[in-house]
């Protein structure tokens, strides 16, 4: 059986290699002349395009930082001045929090709360929720914050063991 022929003995037509193969000399010679050039501006153009992308998000992120740096002591002031002013300010902490406690209805997650101390002379009330929703527990620690002026100096959140959808809190408050 010949190469170049078909078992039917139909000549076979030999399959093209590259697009180019058809091509006059010429034209051949021209796009291996032209094609590494046009590769090659191809490649720096989506360099240069990347550069300038790469130079404006960084001034970007520097712009962002120094709004940040200029934002954030006034954003701590605030924060400050408003825990000043709430309305259980004036209260000893244990009152302040039966207050938080009795508003937001969770009387009954109450497991325990008495003083402890934290430091030298510093006293602290340790207080332990136990079954809250967390958006419930939120809005405690807010009000503890906000209109109490106490700080959570010591925080262990766990899952309620009877319903994975609710959470215990052991909090340690103070002033």
């Amino acid at each position: 059986m010949n190469k170049t022929t078909t078992p039917k003995g139909a000549p076979r037509r030999r399959a093209k290699r590259h697009f180019w193969s058809g091509w006059p000399e010429g034209s051949r010679q021209r796009l291996f002349r032209l094609a590494p050039r046009g590769t090659a501006l191809v490649c720096l153009s989506v360099f240069i395009g990347l550069r300038l992308l790469v130079g404006s998000v960084t001034t970007q992120i520097e712009e962002s930082k120094a709004q940040y740096a200029r934002v954030l002591p006034l954003v701590e002031e605030i924060l400050t001045l408003r825990a000043q002013r709430g309305d259980l300010a004036h209260l000893p902490p244990d009152k302040a929090v039966w207050r938080i406690i009795d508003d937001l209805s969770i009387e009954q997650n109450l497991i325990s709360m008495r003083e402890t101390g934290l430091g030298e002379d510093d006293v602290a009330l340790q207080t332990t929720l136990t079954g809250l929703p967390l958006n419930t527990l939120a809005r405690f620690l807010n009000d503890l914050r906000d209109r109490a002026s106490l700080q959570t100096r010591d925080c262990a959140l766990t899952r309620n063991p009877d319903d994975p959808r609710l959470s215990d809190a052991h909090l340690v408050l103070a002033r």
